[in-house]
């Protein structure tokens, strides 16, 4: 079992490699069979081949990543960032453009892209990736006029859908912190999954949840949250948390919860990915870098 320092110092080398330019160096921490998906919603690819296609437009687009927190599953095999990435606009503006991802170029074209995404890598026991799905939809795609240093705009609309998509994780949060244990069952199909975190506690049905939720609410759950990213499919929405816990004992964890919405917009499976290293107590402050 890969620990959790390894983990997340893989996820670490993982975007210093890509900024670094160095396709050949980042494909030495993928196993030669891994899977990817990038974003997640528009098809799974295999193999160190598309990788290296995959990999080699990004660095051809001179594109920096900036790692925002990095988190773990307690399953001895997930790390979960949250990153900002910016680029060139080509190569890869046009081909969003062309699949409707982003507006067509006006008379000026842009020159930067930004993408806010979430990363989620699974590493094998070996200590090499075996799988990489990246999240992020139309509304995580931003342009600039004024290269990297922006300033960057998103799309002027966000569709309805997308947008209670997005609304769920803060609709959540203030549900359970007002104590509304009914209201915030409520958000979730009748046979939810619901792992938090992943690796340790796996809840299924309404009933169940009906109960961990009381259990949050009595222990004064309030949790922070930070700025969604979404899928291609409309199925996934990531966001990343700082929750603190009152009761017994004041608890604070760095999280990143992934949730997927069926067709009705309900939850139905998801998935919070915190660690040991990404919780203290007291009054300490999770360190990024553990």
């Amino acid at each position: 079992m890969i620990n959790e320092r390894t983990r997340k110092k893989i996820a670490r080398e993982h975007s210093r490699r890509l900024n670094a330019g160095d396709v050949d160096a980042l494909l030495e921490l993928y196993a030669p069979d891994a899977a990817f998906e990038d974003p997640v919603g528009a098809g799974r690819r295999t193999g160190h081949r598309a990788l290296r296609e995959h990999f080699g437009t990004a660095v051809a687009g001179h594109l920096r990543e900036t790692v925002e927190d990095t988190v773990v599953g307690q399953d001895g095999a997930h790390v979960l960032s949250r990153i900002t990435a910016v680029m060139d606009y080509h190569p890869r503006g046009p081909v969003y453009a062309e699949r409707g991802w982003l507006p067509a170029p006006g008379a000026a074209e842009p020159s930067a892209l930004r993408c806010h995404h979430a990363l989620l890598l699974r590493v094998g026991e070996s200590g090499l990736i075996e799988d990489m799905r990246a999240y992020w939809g139309r509304p995580d795609l931003e342009v600039s006029a004024g290269g990297p240093a922006g300033p960057f705009r998103g799309p002027a609309d966000i569709p309805p859908a997308e947008a209670a998509l997005r609304q769920l994780p803060y609709t959540y949060a203030r549900r359970l912190e007002a104590g509304d244990v009914a209201g915030t069952v409520a958000l979730f199909s009748d046979d939810v999954v619901f792992e938090d975190p992943v690796g340790r506690m796996k809840l299924r049905g309404k009933e169940a949840l009906s109960s961990h939720v009381a259990h949050g609410s009595a222990g004064k759950v309030n949790e922070i949250l930070g700025r969604p990213v979404s899928s291609m499919d409309g199925r996934f929405v990531v966001i990343r948390g700082d929750a603190r816990i009152f009761v017994p004992e004041k608890m604070r964890m760095r999280m990143i919860t992934i949730c997927e919405l069926d067709e009705e917009g309900l939850g139905v499976h998801i998935q919070g990915f915190w660690g040991i290293t990404d919780t203290t107590f007291g009054d300490a402050v999770p360190d990024p870098g553990r």
